[in-house]
């Protein structure tokens, strides 16, 4: 059996994606920044909308930024985008030497072990595509989509790449290590979750999407996918988890394990999931919070801010939704390009538009 590698996992999803728009992703793949960033600040500029580009992670130094959504399109390839899943190796150059490129091994070896999660994820192969290519489901790089797929011009990781290194890991991960993550990250994650009380599920159980694992505890649940890792799920944030529809409604899995909230507005508890979050006020429902209601709210000040907490989930009317909170409302008009109110004595009261 072999043990996953170590490495500092961190989440900081931005804007820079698009719809997959129901396409099969067929490959992961490796890509140079032609830079010196380290994974972090790569990350940051990737989040900047308006520098085009985006990678669904960024590697360097044993640290991981998750910047994209797997369900979503980072901006990497061009046509290729809707069904490629991209990393970028921080600090790295195609020109490098096969010696440049394995003095960062480590990190070769952790873009391997998460190739292998992704693909599981996606439900396709996990073979090694190297050059010469050949056009099938696996893993390769940047220059695959140029050579085999006839888009674009890019050649990175370049030509010392050593594929030789990725096979060799892969196939290790592909044979022992996938079960490890199962059983494992689930346990390792109970072990320091006391507050769950006593463990329910007698191993673990598949979740309906066949992708990931969950297990019941006395006080919550903890969810485990290739691409989230495990979180544990209170009891009264996994009721509203419940009502989106779990790990197949808009939110996706949880990214986050849950956080309690202190502030002058009131204590509380928040929980991030792959397309939003949940939202609950001690002694109150949960509400469900995402995209741009849920962009203007955090601008706002989040629950320190004027609005206070959200009360309700969103609302639609009228083409677009709206969303209440302690002190107001956010209103997103969808298609509208504006909003009525009739005013009286409260908030104001909506007015549906004519088509």
């Amino acid at each position: 059996m072999v043990s996953p590698p170590y490495y500092d996992e961190r989440d900081d999803f931005g804007n820079s994606s698009s719809s997959r728009w129901g396409s099969r992703i067929t490959n992961v793949l490796f890509h140079t920044q032609e830079g010196s960033g380290t994974a972090q600040s790569l990350a940051d500029y990737l989040n900047n909308s308006g520098n085009g580009a985006s990678y669904h992670r960024t590697i360097r130094d044993g640290v991981v930024v998750n910047v994209v959504p797997l369900n979503r399109a980072s901006w990497s390839v061009l046509d290729a985008n809707s069904y490629t899943i991209n990393y970028c190796f921080a600090g790295s150059r195609a020109s490098w030497s096969r010696d440049e490129w394995l003095e960062i091994e480590d990190d070769i070896k952790i873009a391997c072990w998460l190739a292998v999660q992704d693909c599981a994820w996606a439900g396709i192969d996990t073979a090694v595509i190297a050059p010469p290519y050949e056009y099938r489901d696996g893993i390769s790089d940047h220059r695959y989509v140029t050579d085999c797929l006839g888009i674009g011009t890019h050649t990175d990781v370049g030509r010392n790449f050593p594929w030789d290194v990725v096979r060799y890991w892969v196939d290790q991960y592909v044979n022992g290590g996938t079960a490890i993550a199962i059983i494992n990250e689930i346990d390792a994650k109970a072990d320091i979750s006391p507050w769950l009380g006593k463990r329910i599920t007698q191993g673990e159980n598949i979740t309906p999407d066949g992708v990931g694992r969950w297990a019941e505890f006395e006080h919550g649940y903890i969810y485990w996918s290739p691409a989230t890792g495990a979180h544990p799920i209170p009891m009264s944030t996994f009721e509203k988890w419940a009502e989106t529809g779990w790990e197949r409604g808009p939110l996706g899995y949880p990214v986050t394990d849950h956080t309690e909230l202190d502030s002058a507005t009131g204590h509380g508890e928040v929980q991030g999931f792959h397309n939003g979050a949940i939202y609950r006020r001690f002694g109150k429902p949960g509400a469900y919070m995402h995209g741009e209601i849920r962009n203007r709210w955090n601008r706002s000040g989040f629950e320190n801010g004027q609005l206070g907490w959200p009360v309700s989930d969103e609302i639609e009317f009228d083409g677009g939704t709206y969303q209440k909170f302690d002190n107001g409302t956010i209103y997103w008009p969808g298609r509208r390009s504006t909003v009525a109110l009739l005013h009286d004595d409260g908030p104001g009261n909506p007015v549906a538009d004519k088509d």
